[in-house]
């Protein structure tokens, strides 16, 4: 078999795997959306995650565990108004609670109790895109390309030896991210979402003081490049 009997073999291998894209691809795009992805529609979205971790009478190698509880959740509440069919601007909040206490023996056999409380509030601009997932009309994969705003502050104490320690820190923060997840109609009007994310990057500011008293800085850049497939975010949509 010559070059050019290979050519032409080539050629409409590709030819015929382009038509089929092609035609694939008009399919996708012809899909109707469902009411509330059209354009002009107003959406409210509320997601609310919970943790709750105990632990007790635990070797951990370095030191023993005699009482662990860490409870954490979030609130998320968004706001979006379709500019195209399955394209929406919105702002989102998203508020964060992470509270940790410890009580445990290091190898000398002291007690320590050790407590931390960790509050954040994170706004977010965002531009959302919904595609159909293998030309379904009620199943979407969904992204958002967002500009976060995260304000924070936090606290920790440290008891040993009816000696107390309290350190505090505020933060804020500027990033570029952005979800993926799934979208599922339950209705015309409502939706169910799981996304997980944020990857991208950032920048932050954090201040400290120790017992009342200033004790530092520090700012840092950051970059997230995969998204953290074990904190799962769920909402559910209502579309006006």
């Amino acid at each position: 078999m010559d070059f050019r009997c290979i050519f032409i073999i080539l050629f409409f291998t590709f030819s015929g795997t382009l038509s089929v894209y092609t035609q694939e691809h008009k399919t996708q795009g012809s899909v109707a959306p469902v009411e509330g992805l059209e354009q002009g529609k107003y959406s409210f979205s509320v997601g609310f995650n919970f943790g709750q971790f105990i632990s007790k009478n635990e070797d951990a190698y370095i030191y023993y565990i005699l009482d662990d509880q860490n409870i954490k959740y979030n609130v998320k509440l968004g706001f979006g108004y379709n500019v195209q069919d399955m394209k929406t601007i919105g702002v989102g909040f998203r508020y964060y609670y992470d509270k940790y206490d410890v009580e445990y023996e290091n190898v000398v056999g002291d007690t320590i109790m050790s407590s931390s409380l960790d509050k954040r509030l994170t706004t977010n601009l965002y531009y959302g895109i919904s595609k159909p997932l293998f030309g379904s009309k009620k199943v979407f994969f969904i992204s958002d390309p967002s500009l976060f705003l995260t304000f924070g502050n936090g606290e920790s104490t440290r008891e040993l030896d009816d000696i107390n320690e309290l350190s505090e820190s505020t933060t804020f923060a500027i990033s570029l991210g952005l979800n993926v997840g799934i979208q599922v109609f339950l209705s015309e009007k409502m939706s169910a979402q799981m996304s997980v994310g944020p990857v991208g990057v950032g920048y932050q500011w954090e201040s400290y003081s120790l017992d009342g008293l200033p004790n530092g800085s520090s700012e840092n850049f950051f970059a997230r490049m995969s998204p953290d497939i074990f904190n799962l975010e769920f909402s559910i949509s209502r579309y006006f």
